[in-house]
């Protein structure tokens, strides 16, 4: 995932927003290393993803400001410095053999691949979310861009009702789920219904505060159906039918969309445990965190005998520290460093313009 756009619709940083983030890399490396049944993780980025990154989209237009090349010269220094620094790693730990099928990595396929079974060593499997979200963000921006916000709201709510049918209608032509789970046509509604809340708030600022109380139920209900799903039927997931393809993901959905709104609107208890420096600092190294989790654990599955739980927190502790050395020595600088130059250069243009104008270039 890439975790990569901080900042909300406007230009406010929601804190919340990274602790939620924490809980969802957690959720993340939990279901690996534990083997729990928390694959909704992946979910919640993907919503929180479309919210920030439409905001910031429609930002952009809104002012008339650089589009094109401020959005994808950002991404392209978030991304790809922990990306390249991920296959370096895997090749020192495993082998080269990713290289057999480099065209899935170089060009953010690796979702793709794994529908075909070719991608080389699976602690790269990591890698398929990330492809989605790139996928996706080729062809958003221009939506974005050339229709109204009107617009851009039906067309996000329309692909939440028309996904489902989309993964309804082409079970009967695959042999398993994961097709299903990693492809990008089949998984955009969740980018759409974070997109579609960002238009929400664009056009009425009190329209997340009137979608709390919904939200709770929205939470009470995703969690008992899955939990109920996870007891009664477990392996609805894996069923591969109309029903449990359109369906289960559907009310991931409505969960994950429900904890983000709860998130930006959090006040009281909620607020103070998403904005607990612990989580907001996981929150903030957590791209890092998702990329190279699986490669450690791999790594201490191949190599030591240690029992399930011991693993999983040695593993947590080795990617941690990765992920930290990576924020401060790599991702941090390049991040501050390009706003840095950003607010450099608005300075001198300030300076440099005739006093006649009456306000800053």
């Amino acid at each position: 995932m890439s975790h990569s756009m901080p900042t909300a619709p406007g230009s406010h940083r929601i804190v919340a927003l990274d602790g939620l983030r924490a809980i969802a890399v957690l959720a993340v490396f939990s279901q690996h290393a534990l083997k729990l049944p928390l694959w909704l993780g992946v979910d919640l980025f993907f919503v929180m993803s479309g919210f920030l990154i439409t905001g910031i989209l429609l930002e952009r237009k809104a002012r008339g400001q650089s589009y094109f090349t401020h959005f994808y010269a950002r991404r392209a220094r978030r991304i790809l410095p922990p990306y390249v620094l991920l296959l370096v790693l895997s090749s020192i730990l495993f082998g080269l053999g990713w290289l057999a099928h480099w065209p899935w990595f170089v060009f953010f396929a690796v979702n793709i691949g794994q529908s075909l079974g070719d991608i080389g060593h699976p602690s790269l499997n990591v890698l398929w979310s990330l492809a989605v979200e790139e996928q996706f963000y080729l062809v958003w921006p221009f939506v974005v861009l050339f229709t109204s916000e009107r617009a851009l709201g039906i067309i996000a709510a329309a692909a939440i009702v028309v996904t489902p049918l989309l993964r309804a209608a082409a079970t009967p032509h695959l042999d398993s789920f994961w097709p299903i789970y990693y492809l990008t046509p089949f998984r955009m509604d969740l980018l759409c219904a974070g997109a579609l809340l960002s238009v929400l708030v664009r056009r009425d600022s009190q329209a997340l505060a009137r979608l709390v109380k919904p939200a709770v139920l929205g939470v009470i209900v995703g969690l008992a159906i899955l939990a109920w799903l996870h007891v009664s039927f477990p392996r609805f997931r894996a069923a591969n039918t109309p029903l449990s393809n359109a369906a289960l993901y559907s009310i991931s959905l409505l969960l994950c969309t429900s904890m983000v709104v709860l998130a930006i609107e959090s006040k009281g208890l909620l607020k103070r445990v998403l904005c607990n420096p612990v989580l907001v600092y996981i929150g903030t190294i957590s791209y890092t965190i998702y990329l190279v989790h699986l490669s450690f654990l791999y790594v201490l599955w191949e190599h030591t005998h240690l029992g399930r739980a011991s693993t999983a927190a040695l593993g947590l502790a080795i990617t941690l520290a990765y992920a930290s050395v990576s924020w401060f020595l790599l991702e941090r600088p390049l991040i501050h460093g390009a706003r840095k130059s950003k607010a450099q250069a608005h300075g001198h243009a300030a300076a440099s313009a005739p006093a006649s104008t009456g306000r800053a270039s």
